[in-house]
C-alpha cells in the first residue's frame, strides 16, 4: 500500500526554472563606460556591489537568488570587469564598505540563500543565541577526499552559516581539492541548479584551513590622507587612527604611524628654527640699521647681502644641533626639498630652490628690496631721509612679506607629503604592508612591533589599492575563527589549528574532538551525515516555510482532508495543514522560499543515495528521513500536501529497515530520480576503467581516507556491468595503487597499513525491481605493508579483529598473493586471520601485495565494517 502510483508529472521530470536578474544588459552597460575604466580596483568592485545590492533589493519577496548572484559574479568576471570577483568578495564590501545596516544586511543575506528567518532560529546548527557573533572569518569545510555526503551537507552548512552571519567576518566554504568530479550528481545538483561557476563562485579548495590578511581586515581606526593634508599636526592617539597614505586616485603610497612622527618633526623644525631664525635677525638687522645717525644705502646692501649669502650651517641654530640630526636636516635639503648643496647652501639658495617648487615668490621679495634703496626714503647722495611714517611703512611692508613668505615653507612641510618622504628618503623606512593574500604567519612576522599594517589590492596595472588594516592586538587573540564540520569531527584531517574554534558539528563517524566551548554538535548512527542535516532542515522550514501555497488553498485542503481522517497518513497531512495556517496567523514577514526547500532536499536524497548505496546499507533513520524527502518534494512541487510513500504498515521488526528501502526504492517516483544518475554512474566507472587499462589518468582512488593516524583505507564502487572491464585493468590499476602507497610512505612512515576494496554495489533497475540480487564474481580487498616488524604488526591487530567482525563471519574468502613476498604475507595470514585458501604465485609479479577475495556485495561499509578494526599508531 505505501508503495503506490505516482501522481505525474514525476518528480524525476520536474523542470527546475531557472531564475536570474532581470535588465542586466543595462547594468553591465555601465560597467563599460570610461568613467568606470578609469576607476582603481576597489572603486570597481564598490560600483559593481551596489549594483548587485540594488538589484537584490528590488527582487520581490520570497525569493532565492544565489543562482541570480552566481551568474551576475560570473559575467564579473568573464567581462573583466574585475578580477576575482566572487561572493566572498561581495561579502566583504557588504560587511565593511557598503555602509548598509545590520538588519538591512541580515535581510539581504536571506534572500540571496531563500530563507528569512529570526537569526535565533539558526541556533539549530549554531551556538549564537542571545546574539552572540563570532569574531574573525567562519569556515565551513568538507573533510579531504570529499564525496557527494560531506560536499552537501557542507554546502547546505555554509548556506546557513552565510545566512545567520554567525561571525563578524567572511564565511568560507571549503572543499578540499575541490568537488569530486567524478560523481555524476556534481553536475545535477550544482553546475546545472546554479550554474557552471558555482565552485569558482563559492567554494575554496583548501586542504588545510589557515587564516589570510583577508581574514583579519578591518575599516576601523583606518583614516586615509592625502599628499596636502597636514602630518605633524595630526594626533593619531585622540584620534586612534591607522592614517594610509594615498594618491589622488586612491593608490597607496604608504602609512603614517605615530612612531613617525617624531623623528621627522626633530628634522622638520630643526630646519624651521634656522628659517626663524633667519627671518629673526633680518628684522633685527633692519631695525638696527634704520637706528644708525646717518645710514646710506650700501650700509643696507651690504646688511642684505650678508644675510641672504649666509649659510644655512653658520647660523646659530643649525651649529647647536648634533651631528647626526644635522646630516638628517642635510638630507632633508637635497632629497625632499631640492636644495641641491644643503646645509651648504646660502639662505638665498634655499629661497630660489623653494621658489621652484612654488612655495614662495623670493623673486618679490628681492624686487622690493631693489626697489627699497632706490625708493624715496633715501636722497640722492644715497642718505637715509629722516621721515618715521615712510620708514616704519616700508618695514611693515618688509616684515609681512618675510612672514607670508615663511608661513607658507612651514605649511608646505607640514604637509605628509614632505612627512613621508622625510620618513623613505631621509631615514629610509620603506612602507610595510601586507597583499590581500598574505597568510597568518607572514603577517604576524611583518607586524613585529607595528601597530598596524595596511591590505593593498593589486589592480591589472599593479597598482596597489588600500582596502583595510590589520591591527596587532587583533592577532594576539586566542582565537582568530570558527569552523563548523560537515561529516567528520576532528581536526586531524583537516589540520585545524588551535586559533581556529570548532563550534559546530554534523557527524555520522567516529569521533574526536576537544573545544574551550560548548558546540552545537549532532552526533548520530544514521548512514548518511545528510539524513541529520535534513531533519534538522524540516524543522526550521515547517515552523516557517508555506510551501507556495496561499491561506486559501491551505484552507481549502484542510477542509478537503478533515473529511475522513481515519489514516495515519491523513492525519499526518492534516497535522502539516494546521502548522502552515498557524504560520499565517502568527508570522507575516519571515519565509522559506519554495524553491530553496526543493533544491535543498533534492541535495539530501542524491547525497543519502549515494553515501548507503541506494540504501543498501541503512539505518532506521536514514529510511524515515528519505520517506518524508519523497513526500515533502512532491508537495511542493504540486503546491499541495500529500503522500507518495508512507512506512506505516511495514513492521517494525529486525528487517524494518531493509524492507522499508525496498518500498522507497519500488516507488515510482524516487526510481524517476535515482535511476537516469545510476545509469551515468555505471557508464562513469567503465569510462574510468578503460582510461586505467590505457594507462591514462583516472579517478579510481580518489575516495581514500587515513583513519588512526597510521591506517589508509580506499574504496572503488562498481556496478556488476563494470566488472568485465575491471578484469582487464586490474593489474594495471593495482601497479598504479602499489605506487600511489609506497610514495604515501615514504612521505609519511607513520602510515603503515594500506588497504583498498574493490566493491559492488547493486545497480538501479535491479533495486527497482525487486528482485534477489546476486552477483557471479567475488570483490576484493588489496593490502599493502612495507617490510617492518611494526607494519607486520599491525597488519595482524587488523586481521585479529575484523576475522570476528559480523560481516567477516558472514563472508567466504580467498586469498591471493602475486609478489616475492607471498610466502611471508601467507604466513601472517594464517597467524592472524580465519582459515581460508591461500594461491601463491609460482611466477610472481614485482607487487608485493595480498589480494582478499569475497562475495560481491558483501563489505560494502568501510565505516561500519573495516574502521572499527583497524590498528592505532600506538598499539
Amino acid at each position: 500500500m505505501g508503495k503506490g502510483k505516482s501522481q505525474s508529472p514525476l518528480l524525476g521530470e520536474y523542470p527546475f526554472e531557472s531564475k536570474k536578474f532581470e535588465g542586466l544588459d543595462k547594468v553591465f552597460e555601465s560597467f563599460q563606460t570610461k568613467e568606470f575604466q578609469e576607476r582603481n580596483a576597489h572603486d570597481k568592485g564598490d560600483f559593481i556591489s551596489r549594483a548587485l545590492v540594488e538589484l537584490i533589493q528590488k527582487a520581490p519577496d520570497p525569493a532565492f537568488l544565489l543562482e541570480a548572484v552566481i551568474d551576475f559574479t560570473s559575467r564579473v568576471e568573464e567581462g573583466k570587469y574585475l578580477e576575482h570577483y566572487t561572493l566572498s568578495l561581495f561579502e566583504l564590501w557588504l560587511n565593511q564598505f557598503s555602509e548598509i545596516s545590520p538588519e538591512e544586511n541580515y535581510k539581504i543575506r536571506g534572500k540571496i540563500v531563500g530563507k528569512w528567518i529570526p537569526r535565533d532560529a539558526y541556533q539549530t546548527y549554531f551556538p549564537i543565541g542571545m546574539g552572540k557573533s563570532y569574531p574573525g572569518t567562519h569556515f565551513v569545510t568538507a573533510h579531504n577526499s570529499p564525496d557527494l555526503d560531506t560536499t552537501v551537507a557542507s554546502f547546505w552548512g555554509w548556506v546557513d552559516a552565510f545566512a545567520a552571519r554567525v561571525s563578524e567576518g567572511l564565511h568560507i566554504w571549503n572543499v578540499p581539492g575541490g568537488p569530486p568530479d567524478t560523481q555524476v550528481e556534481i553536475g545535477l545538483l550544482f553546475e546545472d541548479l546554479f550554474g557552471p561557476q558555482v565552485f569558482h563562485s563559492l567554494a575554496k579548495t583548501r586542504l588545510s584551513l589557515t587564516l589570510s590578511s583577508m581574514d583579519f581586515l578591518t575599516q576601523k581606526g583606518m583614516v586615509r590622507k592625502h599628499a596636502n593634508d597636514l602630518a605633524l599636526s595630526f594626533d593619531h592617539e585622540r584620534q586612534r587612527s591607522a592614517v594610509v597614505f594615498v594618491d589622488d586616485h586612491g593608490y597607496y603610497l604608504g602609512d603614517w604611524r605615530t612612531i613617525d612622527v617624531e623623528g621627522v618633526r626633530q628634522v622638520v623644525m630643526s630646519l624651521n628654527n634656522c628659517l626663524m631664525w633667519f627671518e629673526s635677525n633680518l628684522h633685527i638687522q633692519f631695525i638696527s640699521c634704520f637706528t644708525k645717525k646717518k645710514l646710506t644705502i650700501d650700509h643696507v646692501s651690504e646688511v642684505i647681502h650678508h644675510l641672504l649669502k649666509m649659510r644655512i650651517s653658520e647660523c646659530a641654530p643649525a651649529k647647536e644641533l648634533p651631528p647626526k640630526l644635522l646630516q638628517f636636516v642635510n638630507d632633508y635639503l637635497i632629497k625632499v626639498l631640492g636644495v641641491e648643496k644643503g646645509n651648504e647652501a646660502s639662505f638665498e639658495e634655499f629661497a630660489s630652490s623653494m621658489e621652484k617648487i612654488n612655495i614662495v615668490n623670493f623673486s618679490e621679495i628681492i624686487s622690493w628690496l631693489n626697489s627699497l634703496l632706490k625708493s624715496e626714503l633715501f636722497d640722492t647722495s644715497g642718505v637715509l631721509i629722516e621721515n618715521r611714517p615712510l620708514i616704519f611703512n616700508q618695514l611693515e611692508i618688509l616684515v609681512k612679506l618675510l612672514s607670508e613668505a615663511f608661513e607658507n615653507i612651514r605649511k608646505y612641510v607640514d604637509t605628509l607629503n614632505v612627512a613621508f618622504q622625510i620618513k623613505t628618503e631621509v631615514f629610509g623606512f620603506k612602507p610595510q604592508y601586507l597583499s590581500h593574500r598574505t597568510d597568518i604567519e607572514e603577517i604576524r612576522s611583518k607586524m613585529g612591533d607595528y601597530s598596524y599594517l595596511t591590505v593593498n589590492q593589486t589592480d591589472v596595472d599593479g597598482k596597489m589599492v588600500p582596502i583595510g588594516v590589520i591591527h596587532s592586538h587583533e592577532l594576539q587573540k586566542d582565537v582568530l575563527g570558527t569552523v563548523t564540520l560537515r561529516d567528520f569531527c576532528n581536526r586531524e584531517e583537516m589540520k585545524i589549528p588551535s586559533y581556529l574554534q570548532v563550534i559546530s558539528v554534523i557527524d555520522h563517524h567516529k569521533s574526536s574532538l576537544i573545544t574551550d566551548s560548548p558546540p552545537k554538535a549532532m552526533i548520530s548512527d544514521a548512514q548518511s551525515s545528510n539524513a541529520i542535516v535534513a531533519e534538522l532542515a524540516f524543522s526550521i522550514n515547517d515552523q516557517y516555510g508555506l510551501g507556495g501555497m496561499t491561506e486559501e488553498e491551505v484552507d481549502s485542503q484542510l477542509k478537503e482532508v478533515a473529511k475522513d481522517l481515519s489514516s495515519v497518513q491523513s492525519i499526518r497531512i492534516y497535522q502539516r495543514l494546521l502548522q502552515k495556517k498557524k504560520i499565517f496567523h502568527t508570522d507575516g514577514h519571515h519565509y522559506v522560499d519554495p524553491k530553496r526547500e526543493m533544491v535543498e532536499y533534492l541535495h539530501f536524497i542524491y547525497a543519502i543515495l549515494d553515501d548507503t548505496d541506494l540504501l543498501t546499507k541503512v539505518s532506521r533513520v536514514d529510511v524515515n528521513c528519505v520517506a518524508s524527502l519523497l513526500n515533502r518534494l512532491k508537495s511542493l512541487m504540486m503546491k499541495k500536501e500529500v503522500e507518495i510513500v508512507h512506512l506505516d504498515d511495514i513492521r517494525e521488526d529486525d528487517d524494518f529497515t531493509k524492507k522499508a528501502a525496498k518500498r522507497l526504492l519500488q516507488n515510482e517516483d524516487f526510481y524517476s530520480l535515482y535511476s537516469k544518475v545510476y545509469e551515468h554512474k555505471e557508464q562513469g566507472v567503465d569510462e574510468n576503467l578503460e582510461k586505467a587499462a590505457k594507462g591514462e589518468k583516472a579517478n579510481i582512488f580518489t575516495d581514500t581516507k587515513i583513519l588512526n593516524y597510521c591506517n589508509r583505507v580506499g574504496q572503488t564502487k562498481i556496478f556488476a556491468c563494470n566488472y568485465p572491464n575491471f578484469q582487464k585493468a586490474s593489474l594495471q590499476l593495482q601497479k598504479q595503487w602499489y605506487e600511489k602507497a609506497l610514495n604515501v610512505y615514504a612521505n609519511n612512515r607513520e602510515i603503515m597499513l594500506h588497504l583498498h576494496t574493490i566493491s559492488t554495489i547493486a545497480s538501479a533497475e535491479g533495486l527497482y525491481k525487486g528482485g534477489k540480487i546476486s552477483y557471479d564474481h567475488q570483490d576484493e580487498m588489496w593490502i599493502w605493508i612495507p617490510h617492518t616488524e611494526l607494519a607486520v604488526e599491525k597488519l595482524k591487530l587488523f586481521l585479529s579483529g575484523f576475522k570476528d567482525s559480523p560481516a567477516a563471519k558472514r563472508l567466504d574468502f580467498e586469498l591471493e598473493l602475486i609478489g616475492s613476498n607471498g610466502k611471508e604475507l601467507s604466513q601472517i595470514f594464517r597467524e592472524s586471520f580465519i582459515s581460508i585458501k591461500h594461491q601463491i604465485s609460482k611466477t610472481p609479479e614485482d607487487l608485493p601485495i595480498a589480494i582478499l577475495r569475497y562475495n560481491a556485495g558483501g563489505l560494502n561499509s568501510r565505516k561500519a565494517m573495516i574502521a572499527p578494526y583497524l590498528p592505532r599508531l600506538d598499539q
